[in-house]
């Protein structure tokens, strides 16, 4: 049986951390500060890797 409870997942880009309970799944991508901006103007969004279970 899986007893890790929760995932911080951290964006490869700009460090910001979020932590998730393992059954929700990865983050929605909001927008990173540190990324640039494409073309038409947008900006792009954060890269959720795992950084740690416990």
């Amino acid at each position: 049986m899986n007893d890790k409870k929760f995932v911080e997942y951290k964006c490869s880009y700009c460090g910001a951390t979020i932590t998730r309970a393992t059954n929700a799944g990865r983050p929605m991508p909001g927008v990173c500060p540190r990324k640039g901006k494409t073309h038409d103007g947008r900006t792009k969004p954060h890269t959720w890797v795992i950084n740690r279970k416990f």
